[in-house]
């Protein structure tokens, strides 16, 4: 149990630190490094820092993900992820600014040919802003969700199938709304290439 303490308290600090300054590749090496200090080498971290960017006239998004995995039994892998998300419409007088921080703690099980994924995901700061009115608060978010990860015609190429759900309260919002909760189903399909 001790050899996984430090490194969690060090999942705290991470994302703060390397999510408030530009982060190249080495500073992420450097930090997985530091953290498996702490722990015996068939029980590493590992870490990862993916940064999505798409703009064009009027748009720009920005999505940050930081993600530390550790093994904790051969078939076992526990990984934490912290997303920033932040993106600007520009369209005069309605112009919008939309800025949300997430956290999610997925469970995989790897069966040999396919892995299984449990998540939980939370959005507690999510915020709008407007010209023509004050910064709104919206409610809190959290999703629950099942993955399937398979290879796909090689093993450089991924497909993951996702069933999730995602509820919000609206007790803490700064808006009143008719309704005091909601559900939203939702099933993703990703394919994704390795390079």
């Amino acid at each position: 149990m001790q050899r996984i303490t430090k490194p969690f308290l060090a999942l705290c600090a991470c994302p703060c630190l390397l999510l408030s300054s530009v982060v190249n590749a080495s500073a992420v090496e450097k930090a997985e490094r530091w953290i498996n200090q702490y722990t015996s080498s068939d029980n590493a971290f590992s870490m990862s820092l993916t940064k999505n960017k798409i703009q064009f006239k009027g748009c720009k998004q920005k999505r940050y993900q930081l993600a530390l995995s550790q093994q904790i039994a051969p078939q076992l892998n526990i990984e934490a992820i912290v997303h920033y998300n932040k993106g600007f419409l520009d369209y005069g007088i309605l112009s919008q600014r939309v800025r949300s921080h997430e956290f999610e703690l997925v469970s995989w099980w790897d069966r040999g040919n396919y892995r299984v994924g449990l998540s939980h995901k939370v959005r507690p700061s999510h915020e709008l802003r407007m010209a023509v009115i004050d910064t709104i608060q919206l409610p809190t978010s959290r999703t629950a969700g099942v993955y399937v990860e398979v290879p796909f015609n090689e093993d450089s190429h991924m497909l993951t199938i996702g069933a999730l759900q995602e509820s919000w309260e609206a007790d803490g919002a700064a808006l009143s709304s008719p309704w005091q909760s909601s559900r939203d189903n939702q099933v993703k399909v990703q394919y994704a290439i390795s390079f």
